[in-house]
């Protein structure tokens, strides 16, 4: 009998938990970039972000992959190279470790070079970000334009 009313109370624990509702993370703007190699078409980097989560779940992102275009030509792609666990009911500056694969290299630097004529850089990120919290995984589109002033 025991057994049977902690599993109906356990039960009702992850129902209401699940049941929550989830506020809605907020992502500020990169607050620094750090280049740590490149090696032919690669280049490692870290990127920090200030992520406020207000939800009383964690969640961690497993996996990030986009495609990146600086002024409408493609440049390459951008992954995650470690997890980066986000702690529930926290605000504070994440280091996230990434990976870009350039699609060619006198094509980036002509790209790059093309920028610093220019006042403004419209960078696009087309792609997907992996999270699991618990359980739950999910699998998040990310289609973002923004004009960066030089």
């Amino acid at each position: 009998m025991k057994k049977r009313i902690f599993a109906i109370l356990s039960f009702s624990f992850f129902l209401v938990v699940s049941c929550s509702p989830v506020e809605e993370v907020r992502i500020g703007p990169a607050t620094g970039i750090e280049i740590n190699g490149l090696s032919g078409k690669q280049i490692s980097f870290k990127v920090m972000v200030k992520i406020e989560n207000p939800n009383r779940q964690s969640f961690t992102l497993r996996a990030l992959d986009l495609d990146v275009l600086l002024n409408g030509i493609y440049i390459g792609k951008i992954r995650s190279t470690e997890k980066v666990n986000i702690p529930k009911r926290s605000s504070q500056v994440y280091t996230f470790p990434l990976s870009a694969e350039l699609k060619s290299l006198s094509l980036s630097i002509f790209a790059l070079t093309d920028l610093f004529l220019h006042r403004y850089i419209d960078v696009e990120l087309k792609g997907m970000a992996k999270i699991n919290s618990g359980l739950m995984r999910k699998t998040i589109p990310i289609n973002e334009q923004e004009k960066i002033q030089l």
